[in-house]
């Protein structure tokens, strides 16, 4: 019979044609139109042939309808007919994917490239340019300089990798609007301190007996002190806000979006925390001030610009978290393109994005608290090892979080095991701070006064953030070895894409 090939069952050769199809959608042809539709994906109508083993009477089989692949049995069997509606759904299942991808990629990359024709006007856009290098989609290996390859590891090609990468407008609104807010924010807070300090009386009060002669910005008698303390954290956290979501934009990280968006409310309940900490600093420690300025003066001058502080951060929390949910639908296609399917790869890679999250959140809280203790045993740092203790960890913690992030890219159980032991180092170091801040007895009582609360609040979210960490290192040090590795290899070899186009050059994406 014409097209029947004897001795192939029909559920040999559907298995292999799904095995086919499901490798097709990120296989390495991806960019050749001509292998978009493989023969070996299309449905074998005319082909499909009867096993004898299978089928008691062969002399039924009859050649197949292209429109209606079950019609070529007039006795099937339920299971025969069950196999080729799951193969016919398989087929059509994996049309509507490549078609997906192809809407996706041209409305998120929007590959914009001068024709060819006006590509002509410029000799340096056109010249040397190899055949369909202005087509869509882009086509593979036709960047033509270092620039467009990040692969030959050269430190202008490492610039670029960072400043040009796929950004949607979702992305770029989201930079955007970060940046206002930390521009603002800061502005703000600088206000605050400069009028804070011309507040203060230009002579230092007397000292207690043994201490030195102090500024009153430096007496630890001063609880007002915390002010500048506050415009600190304040500027650190919009530059990592800022850092943080233009990572996150750049790697396209789901998790990331969802750490900006829970860090920018911490920021908007600490700007109200502000408010109330710095009405009753200023109330606690009146003499301090000029005698031309009272606590309720000081503090009606500055409560507009607390309050402005507050409203753009709230503000920019409505606007970051819409933008954040439509960069969260965004970036989940690119997540399946790098992993696919598998629930398990999914679940692994997420605890792996997890935890780099978590390092960053680290790493801000680690110098947060670090550089707020340092301004407060400025002035007794030749007497108190606590200072020169944390000038010790300080640059310590930032090998110790490298090493975090080695460990987990390089599944090196030897470095995660050390990594685990540092952080629990670290719990201990966090309690041994706040016990000190609560000692009863000693300078440590004049040390932390007016500030103790708020150095607790950080050295708790410091606690807690080393848990979680500690017990998401856990999660992936589980992992390893399971096949994760080489997708993040895969990753951090992958190759950027961006249109230049005032020159017309490509980078690829993918």
């Amino acid at each position: 019979m014409p097209g029947q090939v004897h001795g192939q069952g029909p559920s040999s050769t559907m298995q292999q044609h799904i095995s086919i199809d499901q490798s097709h959608p990120l296989d390495s042809n991806y960019y050749d139109n001509s292998s978009r539709y493989p023969p070996s994906t299309q449905y074998p109508a005319n082909n499909y042939t009867a096993d004898p083993n299978d089928y008691s009477n062969s002399s039924n089989y009859v050649s197949n309808s292209p429109t209606n692949p079950s019609a070529g049995f007039h006795n099937a069997t339920p299971h025969q007919l069950e196999q080729l509606h799951l193969q016919k759904q398989h087929q059509q299942r994996l049309q509507e994917q490549i078609q997906t991808e192809d809407s996706i990629r041209m409305q998120q990359h929007r590959v914009a490239r001068p024709n060819a024709a006006a590509a002509m006007q410029d000799p340096r856009t056109y010249e040397n340019k190899p055949a369909n290098y202005y087509a869509y989609p882009p086509q593979q290996n036709l960047s033509s300089t270092s620039l467009d390859n990040i692969q030959d590891g050269s430190f202008k090609a490492r610039v670029t990798k960072l400043v040009k990468f796929p950004c949607s407008n979702y992305g770029k609104a989201l930079m955007i609007i970060i940046a206002v807010e930390a521009l603002m924010v800061i502005i703000m807070q600088t206000v605050i301190v400069v009028k804070y300090f011309r507040a203060l009386r230009g002579t230092p009060m007397d000292p207690e007996p043994g201490d030195d002669l102090l500024p009153p910005y430096l007496d630890p008698r001063n609880q007002s002190r915390s002010i500048p303390a506050y415009l600190i954290v304040f500027v650190f956290a919009q530059l990592f806000q800022l850092v943080l979501a233009w990572d996150a934009v750049r790697a396209q990280n789901t998790i990331e979006m969802i750490a900006i968006v829970s860090f920018n409310l911490c920021c908007f309940a600490y700007s109200i925390f502000e408010i109330s900490q710095t009405r009753a600093s200023l109330e606690t420690t009146p003499s301090f001030l000029d005698p031309n300025w009272t606590a309720a003066d000081l503090m009606n001058s500055l409560k507009p610009f607390l309050i402005v502080v507050v409203v753009v951060i709230g503000v920019t929390q409505c606007i970051v978290t819409w933008l954040a949910y439509q960069l969260f639908q965004e970036f989940g296609w690119k997540i399946y393109k790098k992993i696919g399917a598998d629930p398990n790869m999914k679940k692994m890679y997420r605890s792996y994005q997890i935890y780099l999250v978590l390092i960053k959140v680290d790493l801000f809280f680690f110098v947060g608290f670090s550089i707020q203790f340092i301004y407060l045993t400025l002035t007794k740092r030749a007497a108190d090892p606590e200072y020169w203790l944390t000038i010790i960890v300080l640059p310590l913690t930032i090998l110790i979080l490298y090493i975090a992030v080695f460990a987990v890219r390089t599944e090196s159980r030897h470095w995660m095991t050390t990594f685990i032991v540092a952080m629990l180092c670290g719990v201990a170091y966090f309690l041994f701070k706040v016990v000190r801040m609560y000692m009863t007895t000693g300078d440590q009582v004049s040390k932390y006064l007016g500030v103790n609360k708020f150095m607790t609040l950080f050295a708790a979210l410091c606690l807690v953030t080393i848990l979680v960490t500690i017990a998401n290192a856990a999660v992936c040090y589980r992992n390893f070895g399971k096949g994760l590795k080489p997708q993040i290899e895969k990753e951090s070899r992958e190759t950027i894409n961006a249109t230049d186009t005032s020159r017309g050059r490509v980078l690829e994406i993918d």
